[in-house]
């Protein structure tokens, strides 16, 4: 008998640990449970919420009044959803679309990567607000924007004499006298003077070259995408790294130590100065014959140290003349490109130059 309670009061010790664990076990079930409860009235509750937190994420922010209302549908339907056939250029930081919102009104979309602009969309929606305030006749105009986690694109003013890379691959199918290449060239000194100079905080372009200069059906050049390379994450060392022909405007001391200053945008602007008034490309595969690291910058300095400044020039730019104005452009170039930074001139500089060299109206 002894033995038989012993074993009872040993299977009596076995259940209560058993008992403990049901009763924890139910417990944590019940919780699971009233949890989901919880998070379904919860989430019934801010439905309406959810729908405005949607509606903010299609918000477009408006700067200039163009007589239109411009909305996220109305812009993304104008472009075709972002269709290929509606696109009208390709750069560093994304493609440009052109937009007809309605009969006659046509603005330009440039549908940004997000991926590369890593400081996210608040720091974004600040910088970008600062730029819709710089405003100079020779800057594109930006009418407003979109910035989300998943979509971002600015809108400007439709211009449609296309690019510069364009117009200088094609003058020689048009009468291009010196007249409208000094206007492009003084255009461009004076959009960038401006954002030296006169902009507080002020703006360091970084990816000066043809491509980002645009024309009217006048000739008259604006300025594009200025400012967009100081949004960019810390990793990036200038805006358009991998983008061919960019590395052929970018200065030497730019290049090695990634510091940028405003000698830099005047570097790159001697260089499209010198492919405006030459038939050469920053870097034409005319110069292979040199070894690598020739490009126009040494090409022009070559010609020049021998005496033959008139070949940088198109036969029909030099034939045309004047000559001595060419000349000096061609001086004011080069003098723009030199390693010296303390020796490059501004770009205010610059520009009280090229107003010297201006031809007389006709």
């Amino acid at each position: 008998m002894g033995i038989l309670k012993m074993m009872l009061h040993l299977h009596q010790e076995d259940w209560i640990p058993i008992e403990m664990a049901s009763i924890i076990s139910a417990s944590a079930i019940v919780s699971v449970l009233l949890a989901l409860v919880i998070l379904f009235f919860y989430t019934r509750k801010w439905i309406p919420n959810s729908r405005v937190q949607v509606s903010e994420l299609r918000e477009i922010t408006v700067f200039t009044d163009i007589g239109v209302p411009l909305t996220f549908e109305n812009i993304v339907q104008a472009t075709g959803n972002f269709n290929a056939s509606n696109c009208i250029g390709n750069g560093g930081f994304g493609a440009t679309y052109k937009a007809e919102i309605t009969p006659g009104t046509v603005v330009a979309v440039k549908r940004l990567s997000v991926g590369r602009f890593l400081q996210g969309v608040p720091q974004f929606h600040a910088e970008i607000k600062t730029l819709g305030m710089v405003q100079h006749p020779n800057l594109v105009t930006l009418i407003g924007f979109h910035a989300s986690e998943t979509e971002m694109f600015l809108i400007y003013n439709y211009l449609p004499g296309g690019n510069l890379e364009k117009f200088i691959q094609e003058r020689s199918t048009r009468a291009v006298d010196w007249k409208i290449l000094h206007k492009i060239a003084l255009d461009i000194a004076r959009a960038l003077a401006y954002l030296h100079d006169r902009c507080v905080p002020r703006v360091l372009h970084r990816d000066v070259k043809p491509s980002n200069i645009l024309l009217d059906n006048d000739f008259n050049a604006y300025l594009s995408d200025f400012g967009l390379s100081r949004l960019l994450g810390t990793s990036e060392t200038h805006a358009t790294t991998g983008v061919a022909g960019t590395f052929g405007y970018v200065a030497p001391e730019y290049a090695m130590t990634c510091r940028v200053s405003d000698k830099a945008d005047v570097y790159s602007y001697g260089v499209v100065l010198l492919e405006l008034i030459s038939d050469k490309k920053a870097l034409d595969p005319s110069f292979s014959s040199h070894g690598n690291g020739f490009n126009i910058v040494s090409w022009a300095c070559m010609l020049l140290r021998q005496g033959q400044g008139k070949d940088v020039f198109t036969p029909r730019l030099w034939d045309s003349g004047p000559h001595d104005k060419l000349i000096e452009t061609l001086h004011l170039a080069v003098m723009c490109t030199v390693e010296s930074l303390s020796t490059r001139p501004t770009m205010k500089q610059v520009a009280q130059r090229l107003k010297q060299l201006q031809p007389p109206s006709s």
